[in-house]
C-alpha cells in the first residue's frame, strides 16, 4: 500500500500537479510527536497554506494516531478542495472508525500482496503466450517461468522485495550463496516489517493487549501447519489460553490480513463446529515466520496448496473445503471443486474426492491443479480440467 501511495503521488506530479499541492506523512513515525501534538491537523493546514488549486494529502498508517477520524471529518466537511488518501495495515484501526464517523465520505480499497502475474510485471518478465491444448507451448512457457515461480514461492508478493533485490543483486562473479544470503536477509526483514509490526504496534495498541507474544505464538502455530485442517483445541495445545481469547486473537490476525480462515462446505452450524483450514496470506511471510529460507521438496505440496487457496480467496466470494467420510476436496470456490495435486502423474484415485463432490452436488465440472499436466478429461461422466500450477496463477479467476 505504501508503494501504491508513492505511485499515486508520482502520477499527480506527472500530470502537472505542483509539488506544493501534495503532502505525504507516515503517521507511525515515532519522531512525529517531537514536532506536533496534532499531526493530521498541522499537515493539512500546511499544505492548504501552500497549495494553489486542489490539494492532495496522503497519510500512511493513519491508525497510529488517536482520533484521526475526527480531524478527517472536520476538514472533509468544510469543502476545501482537498483530496485525502488514508492507508493502514489494520482494518480494525480504520474500518471501525471510518464506518462510524466517515460514513458516506469514503471509498475503500483492499490491497493484497502481489499475485504471480503482478510479480512478473514488477520483475519486468514478459508473460509467455501458450495454448493449454499444445504440450510444446506449455512446456516452453513453464521453462520460461520456472525461475520466477520458485522465487515467488520463496520471497512472496510484497513489492518492496524488488527494491531489496535491485540493491543487492549479485554480480556474475559472485556465487549462489550470495543470492541465498540476499533472500534470507529479505525474509528476516519481512518478519520485522509485517507480522511483528501488526501484532505489537497495531493489534496490541488498539485492543490494549499486554502480552502480545501469545498472538505471535498463534500466528507461528498456524504458519507451521498452513493448509492443514485444525481444530481450535489443537491450536490451544500449543497456545494454552482460553477458547474465547484464542478466537479473538485469530479474529485479530484475520483482520490484519495475516491469515485466512477457510471453513468446511456446508451450513453455518456445521461450519462453526468443524475444523478449519488456515492459510497465511503471503507465502514469503509464512517462510519468514517458520524460518524456511529455501524451497524444500517435502513441503512444496503444502506451499502450493496454501498459494492456491489464497488466490482463490482473493478471486472468489465463497471459498471452503469439503470433507465427508473418507473423501476430501482441498477447496470449493463458488461451488467448483478444486483439488491440488502438485505432480504430473494423476491417478483416478487422486480425484476421488472431486468426483464424489460432483456426484453429491449434481455438478458436472471440477478442476485439478497439477505440476505440469494440462488438458480436459471426462472421468466417470464428469468433466475434469487439469491446470498446471503456474498457469492457474496467471488466471486464478478462470477455473473451467
Amino acid at each position: 500500500k505504501s508503494v501504491l501511495l508513492h505511485q499515486l503521488i508520482q502520477e499527480l506530479l506527472d500530470d502537472g500537479v505542483p509539488k506544493e499541492n501534495i503532502a505525504y506523512y507516515e503517521l507511525d513515525d515515532p519522531s512525529i510527536l517531537r514536532y506536533s501534538d496534532e499531526p493530521i491537523k498541522d499537515v493539512i493546514e500546511y499544505v492548504l497554506a501552500r497549495a494553489k488549486g486542489k490539494a492532495y494529502v496522503f497519510f500512511d498508517e493513519v491508525q497510529a494516531t488517536d482520533d484521526w477520524f475526527k480531524w478527517i471529518k472536520a476538514y472533509y466537511d468544510r469543502n476545501l478542495g482537498l483530496k485525502i488518501v488514508l492507508s493502514g495495515s489494520s482494518s480494525f484501526g480504520i474500518q471501525n472508525n471510518a464506518n462510524k464517523y466517515l460514513r458516506g465520505r469514503t471509498t475503500e480499497i483492499e490491497v493484497m500482496p502481489l499475485g504471480f502475474q503482478e510479480f512478473l510485471l514488477f520483475n519486468e518478465t514478459s508473460i509467455p503466450t501458450f495454448n493449454e491444448n499444445d504440450s510444446l507451448s506449455m512446456a516452453k512457457a513453464e521453462k520460461q517461468l520456472r525461475e520466477e515461480l520458485n522465487e515467488y514461492l520463496l520471497v512472496g508478493g510484497f513489492p518492496e522485495w524488488f527494491e531489496a533485490k535491485k540493491s543487492t543483486t549479485p554480480t556474475s562473479s559472485q556465487t549462489v550463496e550470495k543470492t541465498k544470503e540476499r533472500e534470507e536477509r529479505w525474509l528476516s526483514q519481512l518478519l520485522v516489517d509485517i507480522p511483528k509490526k501488526a501484532i505489537y504496534e497495531d493489534i496490541a495498541k488498539i485492543f490494549k493487549i499486554r502480552n502480545a507474544s501469545i498472538i505471535e505464538l498463534v500466528l507461528n502455530t498456524l504458519a507451521v501447519d498452513q493448509s492443514k485442517m485444525l481444530s481450535y483445541e489443537t491450536i490451544n495445545e500449543v497456545v494454552k489460553t482460553d477458547r474465547a481469547t484464542l478466537l479473538n486473537y485469530i479474529r485479530f490476525l484475520k483482520a490484519s490480513y495475516l491469515i485466512l480462515e477457510i471453513p468446511v462446505f456446508g451450513p453455518p452450524k456445521k461450519q462453526m463446529k468443524a475444523m478449519k483450514k488456515f492459510l497465511v496470506t503471503d507465502q514469503g511471510l509464512r517462510n519468514a515466520l517458520v524460518k524456511e529460507y529455501a524451497l524444500k521438496e517435502d513441503n512444496i505440496g503444502l506451499i502450493v496448496e496454501n498459494v492456491v487457496g489464497v488466490n482463490l480467496a482473493f478471486n472468489y466470494k465463497n471459498v471452503c473445503y469439503w470433507r465427508e467420510q473418507n473423501h476430501e476436496v482441498d477447496f470449493i470456490a463458488d461451488g467448483t471443486p478444486v483439488e491440488v495435486k502438485y505432480k504430473n502423474k494423476i491417478d483416478e484415485k487422486d480425484i476421488t474426492g472431486v468426483i464424489k463432490f460432483l456426484e453429491q452436488q449434481n455438478k458436472s465440472t471440477g478442476t485439478v491443479i497439477t505440476k505440469n499436466k494440462s488438458g480436459v478429461e471426462t472421468i466417470q461422466g464428469k468433466k475434469i480440467k487439469f491446470t498446471p500450477f503456474w498457469a492457474f496463477l496467471l488466471s486464478p479467476n478462470t477455473l473451467i
